[in-house]
């Protein structure tokens, strides 16, 4: 009697687990295809930002290039395998990394002037086209149904125009001297040519400062160390933060009759031009 009860049982259970299983299966079935769209769309926004921010970079490079060399550039070549030459455009395709592509064609270089001399305030611009693939139909309706889209971004810089410190240096021509008449009174204005190799100086001193516990009334010493190569320093600025200021090479001992934080700098000048030091602190106490 009581095996009798308990087959029924059993085959509801059955029954049940079997439903359950084909239930999940057709769930599974329903939302695979939904799950898929939406790792899809998320994959190609993210790709599409990547796209966005190679296209970016590739036209920052170029013009940084450009800037260098605005007419090294061909639209209708690819960049040769050793990048010495067309080398805007090698710029330009290195540092899209492959996210996006871009052809020769697909690179404009313009100057202002049109020429691309140099001088200062002349300009070059690069805008780049980059061209993306989507991989949804989905995304395609955000972009007039095309799954090839493109994106343009351009970049402007200043054509450089500082001398190359590679070139040759150059022969003075010596300048014929003018001939004085008995009538006129000529007045000569010499014009001192920079001495080669001189560079901007290096300031910096060294200071004694008495008693050695820094205690108020103190006085400290202070000693040129600035060091200049091939020309001379020609003058020296000292300046405290107590008002005290000096043009000596070496000033005379200076007096802080008050406790407190005092900071001295140095600037020194030679022919190529003038240098500050850090700021020293003097620290005086009670």
């Amino acid at each position: 009697m009581l095996s009798t009860l308990r087959r029924p049982a059993a085959a509801l259970r059955r029954q049940i687990k079997t439903r359950s299983r084909g239930q999940s299966l057709v769930e599974l079935a329903l939302i695979l295809p939904v799950f898929l769209l939406f790792f899809s769309v998320v994959l190609d926004l993210g790709r599409i930002a990547a796209a966005q921010i190679a296209i970016t970079n590739a036209a920052r490079e170029g013009a940084f290039q450009a800037a260098q060399t605005p007419a090294d550039f061909d639209a209708t070549m690819p960049c040769p395998a050793d990048g010495k030459t067309n080398v805007i455009y090698c710029r330009v395709t290195l540092e899209s990394s492959g996210a996006v592509t871009i052809s020769s064609g697909d690179v404009a270089v313009s100057c202002n002037p049109s020429d691309c001399s140099k001088g200062i305030g002349n300009m070059v611009t690069v805008r780049v086209t980059g061209h993306f693939s989507l991989l949804t139909p989905l995304m395609a309706a955000f972009f007039g149904g095309n799954q090839n889209i493109a994106f343009e971004q351009s970049s402007t810089a200043n054509i450089a125009t500082l001398p190359d410190p590679g070139a040759g240096s150059t022969t003075a021509t010596p300048t014929p001297a003018p001939t004085a008449t008995a009538t006129a009174t000529a007045t000569a204005t010499a014009t001192v040519a920079p001495t080669p190799g001189c560079v901007v100086p290096s300031a910096g001193f060294t200071f004694t400062q008495t008693p050695t516990d820094k205690t108020a009334p103190s006085k400290v010493t202070f000693k040129d160390t600035s060091t200049s190569i091939a020309c001379a320093i020609d003058s020296w600025y000292w300046v405290s933060t107590d008002g005290w200021t000096s043009s000596q090479q070496n000033p005379p001992t200076h007096n802080y009759p008050k406790a407190g934080t005092y900071f001295v700098t140095l600037t020194v000048h030679n022919a190529a031009g003038s240098t500050t030091s850090g700021a020293v602190e003097i620290l005086v106490t009670k």
